[in-house]
Order: C-alpha cells, then sequence, then structure tokens
C-alpha cells in the first residue's frame, strides 16, 4: 500500500510530513517489535486540501464530512472491514507537528473511541481533521512558537482492547534522562480515557530505572499487580517494556499503555519534551503499624519538615521520642504495662515522622488521671532550674569530652560510641525541652488573653511584639554578622570562623543528613557579602527591649497590673525559650562529623561511594560494620534506591494525621487541635493560600522559594521568603526578607518567634506554599489574618 491508505507498521519508513508523528511513531514501536493493537494510517494525502474546514470539505456526499477524497472512501472501506476489532476503533489524530522533539501537542487534536460503524468511523475522521483549527490548538501552537498555519494532519485508526487497568508512564522525568530520575507509572481501571481527560485521580506507583527496578513506593495498587515484592509482576515487565522503548526511540518516553487478558500493549508513545509534574499526593498514607493513629505533631512539624534519612530515623529520631515520653509516661518498663501509651510512640509514613495518639484514654478513667498527674508533676517541677542546673551542664561536658580526640584518631567502634552519647545527652536536652515549652506556651497564650480584656488593644500590641529584645540570641546573631561584614576582607575568614563557634551548631533541619552551617556556610557568606555591598546593617534592634515597654501602652488599673505582671512573667520565659533552643543542637555538627568520618571508612572499605551514603544505612547496618566487620557488598544499590526513595518522598505533602478522619478524644470531647498545638489549617480559595498568623504586619512583594540552604544566597532584599521550614539557623536569611511564608509551622513554632523577633509578616503552615507559589510570583502576606494572595500583575 504505497499509495493512500497504509498499514501501521508501513508508516516507520514514511516521512512524518505524510503519515504524521503519532503513526510514525507506532509504526517505529512495531518495527522494534512492540505489543502494539493493529491498525491503519489515513495519510494527508488521502484528504482535501480544505479538510477540517467545513463539514463536507471538497469530497462529495459519500464522505461523510470526513474530508476524505472521494478515490479513497473504497480502500479506507477495505481497511476497516479487514481490522479484526471485536471491541471497535479509536479514531486518532496524527498530525504532522504532534509528538515531535519540539512539542508534543498532547491533548490539542481530537481522539474519538469505541467507533463500530464505518459512518462513525467517517464522521470520527472529520472530527480529527476540524480538531487542527481550534482555537485550543492555534494558543497551543503560539505559546510554542510553532507555525501560526494549523499543521497538516493524517488520522489513525486503530483496534481497541478492553482492558483491566490502563494509564501511562513515563520513563524519566524530564527530556534527558539520568539514573537519579525516576520510572513513573500513572493507572486507572478500564479505558484509560478518564486518566488522560484529567477526569480522575491516577493510582501511582514509581520505580528505579536500574534493574531490578525496584518499587520507590509500596502502595496498594503496586501489590495488586505483583510489582514491590520482588516480582516479576506486570508493572515489573511494563517498567522494563517502557525502558526498551526508550532505547529504542533515542530518549525519554510519555507511553500510553492497556493491560488485558492477552497481556500488555502500547498505545502510543511520544518524547517527554518538558519536565513531568511531580504529584504532591502519591501512594497510600496508610498506617504500618494496624489500627495506629498517627499526627504530625510537636518536634515533627516545625524541626522535620522533610522525611527522614534512614540513619535518623532508626538512631537520633527514636531516642528523642523515647526520652520525652518518659517525662509523662513514666520509664519504658512502667509504660510497657500500661494500656494508654501506644508502642512505638514515634514512626514514618512515606518517610515522613509521625508520634502515636491512639491513647484509649476515656477506656480507663483511673489510669488517665494518674497519667494527667504525672504530667502535671513534671511540668509544674522545677524544670527551668532542672535545666540550668542539670541538663545544659551534662550537654557541654559531654561534648567536651566526645571532642577531646580527633575523631580519625579513633576506632570506628569508639566513634560510634561517642556519637551515641552526644545523641543521648541531646535527647535528655530534648525531653526537657518538653516542661520548658508548657512554660512559655502558656505564659504567651495568657498574655495574649489579658491584652484582648476590655474590648480595646493598642496597634501593634500584640504577644509577639511585646516578647521581643536586642538582648536575644537571634540579634546578638546578627549583629554579629554585621561585625564581619563590617571588617576588612582579610578579617572575614577569621571572623566567620568565630561566628561559627558561636552559632554554627544552629541547623536547618535535626536529620544529621542535611549540612549544618559549619559544614556549608555559604548562606552565611551569601548574607555578608550583601550587607558589604549594601552597607546596611541586618534586622534593626527592637523598639523596646525585654521589660521595656511603656506601662501606659499596656494600661492603668487593676488590669494594666495583670497585664504587667503577666508580661514580666512572659517575657522571662520567652527569654528562656531564646536560650533553651539555642543549645538543643549543640551536639548536632560533632555528631554529624562523627557519621561521616564512619562513611569515609566504609567508602576505604568499598562499601560505599560516598561519605554522605552513610546516612541511608540504618542504624543496625551500621553497628553491624563496626562490631563485626558485617558490611554488604549490596549496600551501594540499597543507598541508591533509598536516595531515589527520600527524593521523591520530599516532594509529598504530608498529611497531619493518619487516617485522614482520625481524631483525639477524651471523655466525649475532639482535642484534635489542642493536641496538634493549635496548628491553623484554613481553606485555600481562588488565588489565595491560608495557614497561622505567626508575626503581624502586610507585606507585598516578589516570591523567592528556595528548597534548600544551598541556594539561600539567591534572595534578594525585599523579596518574599518561600520555605519548607523555619529554624534558628534561617534568621540571617530572614534579615533579607520582606515577609516569610513556610510550609509548616504555627504561631507556637520556633521560626515564627524569629519572624516576630525581625519584625516581618510571616504565615506558616502553609502546606503547599513552596509547589504552588512560583518564584517571580507578586504575592502578599497577611501575618494579621494568615492568609497568602497571589497578585496578578498590574
Amino acid at each position: 500500500m504505497a499509495e493512500g491508505v497504509v498499514d501501521l507498521a508501513e508508516a516507520a519508513d514514511l516521512p512524518v510530513e505524510r503519515v504524521g508523528g503519532k503513526a510514525k511513531g507506532l509504526g517505529r514501536l512495531i518495527a522494534a517489535g512492540f505489543p502494539v493493537p493493529p491498525g491503519f494510517c489515513l495519510p494527508v494525502d488521502v484528504f482535501t486540501t480544505t479538510a477540517g474546514l467545513e463539514e463536507g470539505g471538497e469530497g462529495g456526499e459519500n464522505t461523510g464530512g470526513s474530508g476524505l477524497r472521494d478515490d479513497a472512501i473504497a480502500q479506507v472501506r477495505a481497511c476497516w472491514e479487514a481490522l479484526p476489532s471485536p471491541h471497535g476503533v479509536a479514531v486518532r489524530s496524527s498530525a504532522t507537528n504532534e509528538d515531535g522533539v519540539a512539542g508534543s501537542s498532547a491533548g490539542q487534536y481530537e481522539s474519538v473511541l469505541g467507533i463500530r460503524t464505518f459512518d462513525e468511523l467517517l464522521a470520527a475522521v472529520g472530527r480529527c481533521q476540524r480538531s487542527r483549527h481550534s482555537v485550543a490548538s492555534e494558543v497551543y501552537r503560539g505559546r510554542l512558537g510553532l507555525a501560526e498555519q494549523a499543521p497538516a494532519m493524517a488520522v489513525v485508526v486503530q483496534a481497541m482492547v478492553a482492558p483491566e487497568w490502563a494509564g501511562v508512564v513515563f520513563t524519566a522525568e524530564a527530556p534527558c534522562a539520568n539514573d537519579d530520575h525516576l520510572v513513573l507509572v500513572e493507572a486507572v481501571e478500564g479505558l484509560g480515557d478518564q486518566l488522560v481527560d484529567g477526569t480522575v485521580e491516577p493510582n501511582r506507583a514509581a520505580f528505579s530505572r536500574k534493574e531490578p527496578h525496584a518499587p520507590v513506593f509500596s502502595t496498594a495498587f503496586g501489590e495488586q499487580l505483583g510489582g514491590t515484592d520482588g516480582s516479576e509482576g506486570p508493572l515489573r515487565s511494563l517498567v522494563r517494556t517502557a525502558l526498551a522503548v526508550e532505547r529504542a526511540l533515542g530518549g525519554p518516553q510519555d507511553i500510553e499503555w492497556a493491560l488485558d487478558d492477552n497481556g500488555l500493549h502500547l498505545l502510543q508513545a511520544r518524547p517527554i519534551t518538558a519536565a513531568v509534574p511531580q504529584p504532591t499526593q502519591f501512594g497510600d498514607w496508610t498506617s504500618e503499624v494496624p489500627g495506629a493513629r498517627w499526627a504530625r505533631m510537636s518536634i515533627c512539624d516545625s524541626w522535620l519538615s522533610d522525611p527522614l534519612s534512614p540513619l535518623f530515623a532508626t538512631t537520633l529520631f527514636p531516642t528523642l521520642i523515647d526520652r520525652w515520653t518518659t517525662n509523662w509516661g513514666g520509664p519504658r518498663r512502667l509504660r510497657a504495662r500500661s494500656p494508654l501509651i501506644p508502642e512505638p510512640m514515634h514512626g514514618t509514613v512515606n518517610g515522613f515522622a509521625y508520634l502515636r495518639f491512639d491513647f484509649p484514654l476515656s477506656a480507663y478513667p483511673l489510669r488517665t488521671l494518674r497519667l494527667t498527674a504525672r504530667w502535671l508533676a513534671f511540668h509544674l517541677s522545677p524544670v527551668e532550674r532542672r535545666w540550668r542546673d542539670d541538663i545544659l551542664p551534662a550537654l557541654q561536658a559531654g561534648l567536651e569530652r566526645a571532642r577531646d580526640t580527633p575523631l580519625e584518631d579513633l576506632t570506628s567502634a569508639e566513634v560510634l560510641r561517642r556519637i551515641r552519647a552526644v545523641e543521648d545527652l541531646s535527647a535528655r536536652y530534648w525531653a526537657v525541652i518538653g516542661g520548658l515549652a508548657w512554660h512559655w506556651n502558656t505564659t504567651e497564650w495568657l498574655l495574649g488573653a489579658v491584652l484582648a480584656r476590655g474590648g480595646r488593644r493598642a496597634p501593634g500590641l500584640t504577644p509577639g511584639s511585646l516578647l521581643v529584645g536586642d538582648d536575644r540570641l537571634a540579634h546578638q546573631a546578627d549583629r554579629a554578622l554585621d561585625r564581619v561584614a563590617e571588617a576588612p576582607l582579610e578579617d572575614e575568614e577569621q571572623l566567620l570562623r568565630e561566628y561559627l563557634r558561636r552559632f554554627g551548631h544552629l541547623v536547618y533541619s535535626l536529620d544529621p543528613a542535611e549540612p549544618t552551617p559549619v559544614d556549608d556556610p555559604s548562606m552565611l557568606r551569601s548574607v555578608i557579602a550583601d550587607r558589604r555591598d549594601s552597607g546596611e546593617a541586618g534586622s534593626p534592634a527592637p523598639a523596646s527591649g525585654p521589660g521595656g515597654v511603656p506601662a501606659l501602652r499596656l494600661g492603668r488599673g487593676p488590669l494594666g497590673l495583670l497585664r504587667r505582671r503577666v508580661h514580666r512573667w512572659a517575657n522571662h520565659w520567652s527569654g528562656v525559650r531564646d536560650e533553651a533552643l539555642h543549645y538543643f543542637t549543640l551536639g548536632w555538627p560533632f555528631m554529624r562529623a562523627g557519621y561521616l568520618e564512619l562513611g569515609r571508612r566504609l567508602v576505604l572499605a568499598d562499601l560505599l561511594d560516598v561519605d554522605e551514603d552513610v546516612f541511608y544505612l540504618t542504624g543496625k547496618e551500621l553497628s553491624g560494620w563496626v562490631s563485626a566487620g558485617a558490611g554488604d557488598a549490596q549496600w551501594r544499590d540499597l543507598v541508591r534506591e533509598r536516595r531515589l526513595r527520600r527524593r521523591w518522598q520530599q516532594r509529598l505533602d504530608p498529611p497531619d494525621v493518619v487516617p485522614a478522619d482520625a481524631r483525639i478524644t477524651l471523655f466525649g470531647s475532639d482535642i484534635t487541635s489542642l493536641a496538634l498545638f493549635g496548628t491553623e489549617r484554613g481553606n485555600d480559595k481562588g488565588d489565595g493560600l491560608s495557614g497561622s498568623a505567626v508575626s503581624p504586619g502586610s507585606y507585598t512583594g516578589r516570591a523567592r522559594v528556595i528548597h534548600k540552604v544551598a541556594d539561600a544566597d539567591a534572595l534578594e532584599s525585599g523579596e518574599v521568603l518561600v520555605v519548607r521550614q523555619v529554624t534558628p539557623a534561617w534568621a540571617p536569611l530572614l534579615t533579607r526578607a520582606g515577609a516569610v511564608v513556610a510550609d509548616v509551622g504555627g504561631a507556637l513554632s520556633h521560626g515564627s518567634v524569629v519572624a516576630r523577633e525581625y519584625g516581618i509578616p510571616a504565615v506558616m503552615g502553609v502546606r503547599t506554599a513552596t509547589s504552588q507559589i512560583g518564584t517571580g510570583d507578586m504575592v502578599t502576606v497577611d501575618g494579621d489574618a494568615g492568609t497568602v494572595r497571589l497578585r496578578s500583575e498590574p
């Protein structure tokens, strides 16, 4: 069939100007031996010159509005009658600019499914031809800079299958593939048109590109198709076939597929021409512990916004939680006998940190009262004195002992022993912070309550505005950076080292897999250079230091006296908070350095590729190697898969609670919001996002989305900083921002304190800010209402 209608298998050797991109792509798949349903192509030359411009075109009455030439109708009918198609046929466009490297034209032209009569076939062919002149296709071509004139169009007619599953598979995440990319599978039951049309949320699975194509997530969908337990199920076969298509066609592909009783069928393959959008809702958010309920509260939210590294998840994280639980639950042997306290108290879901909250409080009223009494006894005890006189000195002394010998001079067993000792001291420190936090949170809440009494509040008179002062450590750190910026260039390195000795332990994340300022001072260097170039200092000192609030602002009479007393009390605990959090992560640089030293030795032992790979081993795996040299030759592949999994998980938006409908009740009352520390989750509407109003004021400016601290120097003065989380280590960068928006955190989170110290509007707990706001977007941040509004350009 050299002239007129051609079989799909012949389309591989014909010019795209005649058969179009889709037909040629299908022909290449068939020629390479891939399973493609049979069909034929109506080339460009079997259509009239006006096909698609009007219902009938130049053809006669028997063309059915298809735009086909009269002399082609008989040939089309013959091919139609010869095509085995018990489930009907699909009629699809194959424009000359379709499925190419310049643009895919996906969804721009018509496809018609389920055609069973010849008259329906002619009508469907006409619909395809007319779609090349649609407004949508013209806009698409204009945006990509393609030819203004509508392209020529061939049409593909292909036998349909009756699939159990159908969908798409992306062999990479960008037009150029590398080993760090994943293969993403999306699927629906039945026909895949509902997925392509975007009318349903698909099932998803992600796989490594490297054999044996390990799954990144184990989902119910993946388990159903037998591709997540190491067996060769349909999903594994699909991934392997898709990568073979990529090799055959010379680049990453977006492939439509269907699975029926006869096996796998490929329905289309087009080059990936742009980065594949990554879904924030992916996989199954279900507990690995049957019946358990989880919440991202306390340490899991503002300190751990990203999924945990395997090493942290199996060492320091459970140690921190165990020490914290001991405060109010008693020693582990006592907790083991209590039906109130679930075990384990810590866990991860899709890599994100969660704490248990399925406490059957109402079922055991007497035990609940005793547990409450223990909780009150700890929090009302002299926790400040214990912190100052015992816990903090023990941490400082223990850290000095751990650092008395260079790590490289110690045996691996001694390095690990010292890391564990510092981890335990840090966990004891975190446990006492739980008692201190009750006081600073309660007093700040009480200050807000007494300020609201009387029905009037002076402008700007909020707890946050009253609990600031230039003696706070954030301002001390800021002034230290000013001194570096003001000093001669030859003194910068020495002054920066002095700064890092005092403030370099402040972390961007509690996970030691993430660099500290000591490891990567690039953000600090950027801030220093910016201040030197601009000649401006960092954040202005607060208008009044602690205790310096004019009495008239707090009112007169008994209410004014009450406000002043509560203010002094709250201000004291605000200072405790500032100091306690400053020292919390004192041991992090040592722990990270210790693990990297062990990683270096594992590289020398030819078990890992780079030092940082050590964070992708579990605590048990690392301990086994240290104690008995029990390394695994497969660790390289295992680490690579875990890195891929964590990188993918970092794109997800973890829910506050798992399962989604889980609630915390006490004697019939819902206390979920209280247990989650009052984090506000507003409903995003229109062009706005919402979260917790944590620092007052309103500001409009261009957004700068920062995903990792290494990119912090991109923030320009006055831009709105949009980040996952704000910890004290981010403080120097905040002096450059006009406002702050964070995915996680609430009014009581540590980042909110930093924002209030610097007097910049801030909204936290927005959840999807870093994915929904783009760098350069104009946004208005309302730190009073807790909203972030995207604004159109004037």
